[in-house]
């Protein structure tokens, strides 16, 4: 969109307003993103599931465990799957891949054995490892493959695959792919011409393979039906006539958005200290108290709670030092990058906003698990 400029008869002092008004768009955006890193502690702590979460995962597990020593593994396998869904644990993965493999889908629970041999090792499980890793050795002969070939007279530029409605890379044309026993469907298409689709059904071990065939091309008409469709042209790029208008002073309120940017640091700094010593403390109650020794095992629900509050703040402690740092480091550039104040005559920093425009203020303030910060301009 072209911007036509007024006659340069206007009043001079139009420019500098203009500049201002920039200038305080700005100086919102910086105020924004400041308050968006004060909320990363906040937003850290909403990852890990909750008390409440943490049951209903239980009781899902527990549920699950039943229908499948009653022998309704079809049943069991969405309740386990919710509730590693809900919270994530290797015993929970194990048990749902022992429930896939068990309805037949032997992919699926392939896969899922090799993922807890990988999170057992990593854990130390030795023995949880090696029994997880026979599974999946033992599932292989077992596995049903698909392989998408596209021959050289079928591949045309800019053809996408798809198998079951997600994309298939070219590393993967002509790699069997294991998948679950049933029908899935193959899917291409490429500009200009006919898309093409198929099903094929596995229902044995070993490899299926399906060739894609060469696109027909699509019938072109007067209209342009079928045509690919030709990108919008834009229109030439006019660069707009030079202006003597003057240059934002950005000093006068840049610089206390800095000033307040490393004192929101130097507070998240503090409340992630202060954070890390109640955790230390939760933790020793719990040693001394007999609940849990230093390793951390605890020996009764007691000891658990205690356990599960010392990791839960520090947790938040540390993301709160993350956002300390992070608004520090931010406000010290702002600080030290913004532009000279304006001179003699422009309003000052903080009864007056930029070139004689209108007041503005910063407050900053701390609530219960919270940092606020609101300008007005």
């Amino acid at each position: 969109m072209l911007c036509h400029r007024r006659p340069s008869s206007i009043h001079p002092g139009a420019g500098r307003v203009a500049a201002a008004g920039g200038a305080r768009r700005r100086a919102l955006a910086v105020l924004s993103t400041l308050a968006a890193l004060a909320a990363l502690a906040p937003a850290a702590r909403a990852a890990e599931p909750t008390r409440e979460e943490r049951a209903a995962a239980v009781a899902l597990f527990d549920e699950g465990r039943a229908l499948m020593a009653a022998g309704k593994h079809a049943e069991a396998c969405p309740k386990l799957a919710e509730s590693h869904a809900i919270d994530p644990g290797i015993g929970t993965l194990f048990n749902l891949s022992d429930c896939y493999e068990r309805i037949g889908r032997t992919a699926t629970a392939w896969i899922g054995f090799r993922d807890v041999a990988a999170a057992a090792l990593s854990a130390g499980q030795t023995e949880r490892e090696r029994v997880a890793r026979a599974r999946a050795v033992a599932l292989e002969p077992r596995l049903s493959r698909l392989q998408i070939v596209v021959p050289p007279e079928a591949a045309i530029a800019g053809m996408e695959l798809t198998r079951d409605g997600v994309p298939v890379g070219r590393a993967l044309w002509g790699t069997a792919v294991p998948l679950d026993p049933g029908e899935h469907r193959v899917a291409a298409v490429a500009p200009g011409h006919k898309p093409w689709e198929a099903k094929v059904a596995i229902d044995a071990p070993g490899v299926v393979s399906v060739a894609v065939p060469a696109l027909e091309r699509a019938p072109a008409s007067s209209s342009g039906a079928g045509a690919s469709p030709k990108a919008p042209v834009a229109p030439p790029l006019v660069e707009p006539p030079a202006t003597d208008t003057p240059r934002p002073q950005g000093g006068s309120i840049l610089k206390p958005i800095g000033i307040i940017g490393v004192g929101l640091g130097v507070v998240g700094i503090g409340v992630s200290t202060a954070l890390g010593f109640m955790a230390k403390s939760t933790f020793d109650e719990a040693t001394e108290g007999g609940h849990c020794d230093e390793a951390g095992n605890c020996v009764d629900q007691t000891g658990l709670d205690l356990r599960d509050d010392a990791v839960r703040t520090g947790n938040i402690g540390t993301a709160v030092f993350i956002a300390g740092a992070v608004l520090a480091a931010g406000g010290a550039i702002l600080w030290i990058t913004a532009p000279s104040a304006p001179p003699a005559g422009a309003a000052s920093a903080r009864g007056r906003g930029l070139a004689g425009g209108a007041p503005w203020s910063a407050r900053v303030g701390l609530g219960p698990g919270s940092v606020w910060i609101e300008g007005k301009l």
